[in-house]
């Protein structure tokens, strides 16, 4: 742990080699990627103190502050140098680490890191127990009728069609307007 071992006596204020227990915390980050441009993000690290003063509201000149430490602003080539500068000086300080980088997930990558998705014929590939029970599947389908035994899906019922399915089927390109409507037009009786 760094500055653990810090001495009693106050730090120095920024600029003087005068001690002082007013000096604010001072924060130490990398600045993050501007929102204006597509550049990456800066590689250098900034080490600024925290405001010590609330804001106030100028009339003349909007909001300002007579915080002396937050014009501050100091640039470091890495995070080390700044916490160096940041000990030399007695200063208090915090370091904001930079967020781990996560990759964000892909709904369509599939299941290619497991080696069963290159199918139940591969080599060495074998069939999973989901460990559900006796009778029912593994997969994660959904049955609208749940029955016991086979169905013979080639067999005919004998219940009557209806009408408005039997038009739907006669149509079965979803392009082509439905055979039947449910209107009955009458035909035109002829004059002779």
């Amino acid at each position: 742990m760094r500055g653990h071992n810090r001495p009693p006596f106050p730090p120095k204020i920024p600029g003087t080699d005068l001690p002082s227990w007013d000096v604010p915390t001072a924060i130490i980050y990398r600045p993050a990627r501007s929102a204006m441009t597509s550049a990456p993000r800066p590689n250098y690290w900034v080490l600024e103190f925290e405001p010590s003063r609330p804001p106030q509201i100028d009339p003349l000149m909007g909001p300002s502050s007579d915080d002396p430490y937050r014009p501050i602003r100091l640039k470091f080539p890495d995070r080390d140098s700044a916490v160096d500068f940041a000990e030399r000086q007695d200063w208090h300080y915090v370091v904001r680490e930079d967020a781990p980088h996560r990759t964000a997930p892909n709904p369509w990558r599939g299941q290619e890191r497991h080696r069963l998705y290159k199918g139940a014929d591969a080599p060495g590939a074998f069939r999973v127990s989901s460990g559900t029970g006796q009778g029912h599947s593994d997969h994660r389908l959904r049955r609208t009728v749940d029955q016991d035994g086979p169905r013979d899906l080639s067999g005919t019922d004998d219940r009557p069609l209806d009408p408005v399915l039997e038009a739907d089927l006669e149509s079965f390109p979803a392009s082509d307007p439905p055979a039947w409507t449910g209107v009955t037009v009458a035909a035109g009786r002829r004059k002779t």
